[in-house]
């Protein structure tokens, strides 16, 4: 407790100014829902990091309608409150594009996480001089890295057998699952022992994905390896593997990327043989750069951040996320990671 303590009064004291820089007003446009396994967790660890940081931060959920977060934006724009100083967005579906441009008249700087728009794209903006000085650079996690991690993860649990593999995909369209699902599908392409089957679109949802393995357990009776891009949609498949009287991790090996309280706990059991987490993370990373940006004009180097990684049920990190403890998980995980000192 007190290394944390010690820790904020550095943060809010040398490493960002002291009473030298005004508060930072933030709204997080965050694209699930409040309940939402992965995306309450970026919430609860935000919210942990702007009490520590003293960031005045509203978070306004979409629940997973991109049509919705675009009215949002234009909403908040039109209100007759004063504007944030910086927006958090997030290009689910595509959807950053539109929001840049409702923002485009006005001061804000803009930060994106977790789904960056493409890099051409991000170019053409950086050609005009508002997005020059008003778009930040994008904190994306290594998603094509996760996915195969946690294929070549379910490779090594096979112990060589050979593998039938389902990829369940969260959609076609955003960037992490577009690059989550490549990462994994090409790893097991790579694999003489392995063998790609299908892979379907889940959705992120739980019932989607319940139904398609459900169908292709039917289809395919020696599949032995499902892959999925969510937590949720894991959760879907082990409730089908039971129906079909399977066994996970036995039967059928399950991997999956996302750290809810209910996915850990499957893991520990073994029901669920790998995870791949750590990319809530980014949006608290995000309010650290925001404050440091806001003094000296550049981003702290985050590469000692681990935004991803295959999770281990007895590292310390494992149980911090069993515990939700998330001042715990913002001090160990990102600010002692970070070159603070001036």
């Amino acid at each position: 407790m007190r290394s944390w303590m010690l820790a904020c009064v550095f943060i809010c004291t040398a490493g960002f100014g002291g009473a030298a820089w005004a508060k930072l007003d933030v709204v997080f446009f965050n694209p699930g829902a409040v309940d939402d396994s992965f995306w309450g967790d970026v919430d609860q660890l935000m919210l942990a990091a702007s009490t520590t940081l003293d960031i005045k931060l509203d978070i306004i959920h979409s629940d997973r309608n991109h049509f919705k977060m675009i009215t949002q934006l234009d909403e908040l724009l039109a209100s007759a409150k004063a504007l944030p100083n910086y927006v958090i967005l997030v290009n689910e579906k595509q959807s950053a594009i539109k929001m840049l441009q409702a923002l485009y008249p006005h001061p804000v700087y803009v930060q994106l996480i977790l789904n960056d728009i493409s890099p051409g794209e991000r170019d053409a903006l950086l050609q005009d001089p508002h997005w020059q000085e008003y778009l930040l650079p994008a904190i994306i996690p290594d998603n094509y890295a996760i996915g195969s991690a946690t294929a070549k993860a379910l490779m090594d649990d096979l112990e060589g057998k050979a593998a039938k593999v389902l990829l369940i995909s969260g959609d076609k369209s955003t960037p992490a699952s577009v690059l989550r699902t490549q990462g994994a599908s090409d790893y097991f392409f790579m694999q003489s022992n392995a063998t790609l089957t299908q892979t379907v679109y889940g959705q992120w949802s739980e019932a989607v994905a319940y139904g398609q393995a459900l169908t292709l357990l039917n289809r395919y009776p020696d599949l032995n390896v499902i892959w999925t891009a969510s937590d949720r949609m894991a959760i879907g498949v082990l409730k089908a593997l039971k129906e079909k009287g399977l066994v996970s991790g036995k039967d059928v090996f399950v991997g999956t990327i996302n750290t809810s309280p209910e996915i850990l706990q499957l893991c520990r059991q073994h029901s669920v043989s790998v995870i791949g987490g750590g990319h809530f993370l980014v949006g608290a990373l995000g309010l650290v750069e925001l404050q440091y940006y806001q003094q000296h004009k550049k981003y702290l180097p985050y590469d000692n951040v681990a935004l991803f990684g295959v999770l281990q049920p007895d590292s310390a990190f494992y149980q911090m996320l069993v515990a939700r403890d998330w001042p715990q998980i913002f001090q160990s995980q990102i600010l002692n990671k970070l070159p603070l000192k001036a």
